[in-house]
């Protein structure tokens, strides 16, 4: 039996419906051209107004925080001064300064409140040491007076006492004179006590009142210290810095110890990841194929090349060198489906 044309186009047929049918299974994957991205990046932006704001964004989660502003008064004019000798690409761990925003109305009011606290300083100084040594020289006085005052009443008592043994006074009279030693004692010992006290620091209320006043200065001081020293920036991941060119962005930080592809999966597959297997790509210049692990999908549908894509997101395991922004092939590794199933899902089949 000779075999024609139709024929061998005929077993051909056959046996591809065969193969099609046949309980074979082998994985289904589609392959998309993703893009290599920072797991967090942290941004110093201008906000509205003269105001800055820093924040730390999350690319695996798409969530913003961490958020920080600095806010000015009216009238103020705040300066940003990046670091000196910092270029893009430096890599800078969290501790490091990168800029120093600048404040002129907290300058101003550090120097107007240390002047008014050096001015009430002298004021106290000059209050203390006039107050004490006036109140000092009438302690001196007083005491001096209360030691001759009981010389005298002791002189006095002692001869009364005299007398009064001889009989030549009444009791009454050496009384007098007894009473008025021992009560010229009490004052010695009085005057005494109150020179010491003068000497070692007794304030008077005005003194008191001028260092309240200084204590508030010294108050208001530390709070626009403490406030001065926020507006030193330090990212709060170590990374990369970059120098963004859109208007909002100052300066960037991007996480180098994790990194993510985004990758545009088509709309009628989506219902395939959830029987996910692997997720594998290739990167320039190495034959190895590289792992991934998927994060999620984003929310917001996007089209490119006239098709609804959505963005999945995949967490990279790999000691490459792997650069951010690198366009990467990536290969999504599905179920394990038959042959049959496998050309339904290629040409969009609906049976």
């Amino acid at each position: 039996m000779r075999f024609n044309r139709r024929h061998i186009l005929l077993i051909i047929l056959l046996l591809t419906v065969i193969v099609i049918f046949l309980p074979i299974k082998v994985h289904y994957s589609f392959q998309a051209t993703s893009f290599v991205y920072p797991a967090k990046e942290w941004n110093l932006k201008r906000g509205q107004g003269d105001s800055y704001t820093s924040e730390l964004y999350n690319l695996k989660t798409n969530s913003v925080s961490n958020v920080k502003s600095y806010i000015f008064e009216r009238g103020d004019i705040p300066e940003v001064h990046i670091k000196a000798g910092l270029t893009s690409n430096s890599f800078i761990t969290k501790s490091d300064t990168i800029a120093y925003i600048r404040s002129y109305f907290i300058e101003n009011e550090l120097t107007r409140l240390r002047s008014l606290k050096a001015v009430e300083e002298a004021a106290l100084n000059a209050k203390i040491a006039g107050e004490k040594k006036e109140l000092i020289d009438i302690a001196k006085q007083k005491f001096e007076y209360a030691k001759q005052k009981l010389i005298l009443d002791e002189k006095t008592f002692t001869r009364q006492k005299l007398l009064f043994k001889d009989s030549i006074i009444p009791m009454a009279e050496f009384e007098i004179a007894e009473n008025s030693y021992s009560l010229a004692k009490i004052n010695v010992q009085i005057a005494h006590t109150d020179l010491l006290s003068i000497q070692t620091g007794v304030k008077s209320e005005e003194i008191l009142l001028i260092e309240k006043r200084i204590e508030s200065y010294s108050n208001e001081i530390q709070t626009f210290s403490n406030l001065q020293k926020q507006y030193y920036i330090t990212p709060l991941i170590d990374g990369l810095v970059s120098f963004k060119t859109d208007v909002e962005t100052i300066i960037s930080v991007t996480d180098t110890n994790q990194l993510i592809l985004k990758i545009p999966i088509k709309i009628h597959n989506i219902q395939y990841l959830k029987n996910l297997t692997a997720i594998k790509f290739s990167v320039p210049g190495y034959d190895n194929r590289i792992d991934a692990s998927f994060i999620d999908l984003e929310e917001n549908v996007n089209f490119q090349a006239n098709q609804q894509m959505v963005i999945a997101k995949a967490l990279i395991h790999s000691n490459y060198k792997i650069y951010q922004g690198m366009a990467v092939q990536c290969k999504i590794i599905c179920d394990k489906i038959t042959i049959f199933e496998f050309l339904k899902r290629g040409i969009h089949l609906r049976l």
